[in-house]
């Protein structure tokens, strides 16, 4: 039977940006092996139908990100790809129309937060020339730009303003710069199967933050959870140090890991509105959850 709504694997931690919204990782880089990754995909798919090949990291670091897709469809899932898209060229658009991907996200303010090389036309251009390829070839998956920045005290109206007029140029849309910011919507329609997605900025947990509540809900280990590219098994898709090790893919079966006494606790835990594990008192992002607004 299927458990979970969605699983996380990071197929490679490794990220050739620095996002100012993203903290630095503090474990080595890694890429998960194909024979790994295989040997997982085949206990996955009695788990859950969908996969999101991401933690940190970024899928189209990858040369061979094919062979993964490939490995996916063979095993019957499902995959959502999370890109900044910095490395997006045409050599990726055919890979990418690939019949398992459900959907793209290509992480728009990346760009914003990063100090480049690259013009904001060379950075747009290959992700709108990918959606014209994709519309061209009528895709079977959904494609969110997101724009994930509009909180008031971090927010950058000016490369906003710059991304909205060149995709409204480009796809003959009317998005509205002001209206968004009144209205906040979580989605706006560009195409067939395109939108932009429009959120704030969330803090990432760490050990070394303030404890925000030590009562609390969250859908880690009821909707998701996540495997890194090393192979730890954790609760959570904001987990990326494994500081909640629940256990290695290398040295034990998921079915074993999910089931051992410190994943058993969490869910207790959460099903009485209690949380037993540090890095979740510290996690500001939860609180989302207290309303049941949002999954990760």
């Amino acid at each position: 039977m299927k458990k979970f709504r969605k699983v996380h694997v990071e197929i490679t931690n490794i990220c050739n940006l620095k996002c100012s919204f993203c903290p630095p990782k503090s474990v080595p880089n890694a890429t998960m092996s194909l024979e790994d990754f295989d040997s997982l995909n085949a206990q996955l798919k009695e788990m859950t139908n969908e996969l999101a090949y991401h933690v940190v990291g970024d899928p189209l670091v990858l040369s061979n990100l094919e062979e993964y897709l490939n490995i996916s469809l063979k095993h019957g899932l499902k995959v959502n790809i999370t890109t900044t898209a910095n490395n997006l060229q045409k050599k990726h658009f055919s890979s990418l129309m690939n019949e398992t991907i459900k959907q793209i996200n290509f992480s728009i303010n990346s760009y914003n937060a990063n100090s480049h090389k690259k013009s904001i036309d060379e950075y747009l251009n290959p992700i709108l020339d990918f959606i014209e390829f994709a519309l061209e070839k009528r895709q079977h998956f959904f494609i969110n730009l997101r724009i994930w920045n509009l909180d008031e005290s971090r927010s950058a109206k000016e490369f906003n303003k710059e991304v909205f007029k060149r995709v409204n140029a480009r796809f003959k849309t009317n998005i509205d710069m002001d209206e968004v910011y009144a209205t906040k919507p979580k989605n706006i329609k560009i195409a067939r199967m395109v939108f932009f997605n429009f959120d704030d900025y969330f803090k990432w947990p760490n050990l070394e933050n303030e404890v925000v509540s030590q009562k609390g809900f969250c859908y880690g280990l009821d909707s998701h959870f996540a495997i890194l590219s090393a192979g730890e098994v954790v609760p959570c898709c904001l987990d990326k140090d494994a500081v909640i090790k629940l256990g290695d893919i290398k040295e034990q079966s998921l079915k074993e890991i999910l089931n051992s006494k410190r994943a058993i606790e969490m869910k207790k835990g959460f099903k009485n509105n209690s949380l037993v594990e540090e890095l979740c008192q510290k996690c500001d992002y939860r609180r989302r959850f207290d309303k049941k607004e949002i999954e990760c």
